[in-house]
């Protein structure tokens, strides 16, 4: 099965909820697309987020098209002149 969803901003309860109602397993994929808040700050809150999502039932492929000058990701502190 191959579903898709929207924004989740770090938020996976839904998709946990889908999981349990569905009885989704890792051969089964969710795209989320959007802001999925797994990698905002590469701080200690997305190593949480990343070790929760470890035990989802399902596999997660992420796709995030952004504006960069309105967004900021981890990758913007390390590339010098990022723009």
């Amino acid at each position: 099965m191959v579903v898709l969803t929207g924004d989740t901003h770090g938020q996976f309860n839904r998709v946990w909820d889908f999981c349990k109602k569905y009885t989704t397993n890792r051969g089964d994929i969710m795209v989320v697309l959007g802001d999925a808040g797994i990698n905002f700050s590469g701080g200690a809150r997305d190593a949480a987020v990343k070790r929760g999502l470890r035990n989802l039932p399902i596999t997660l492929l992420c796709i995030l098209l952004r504006d960069r000058s309105k967004m900021h990701y981890p990758e913007d502190f390390l590339i010098p002149k990022f723009k």
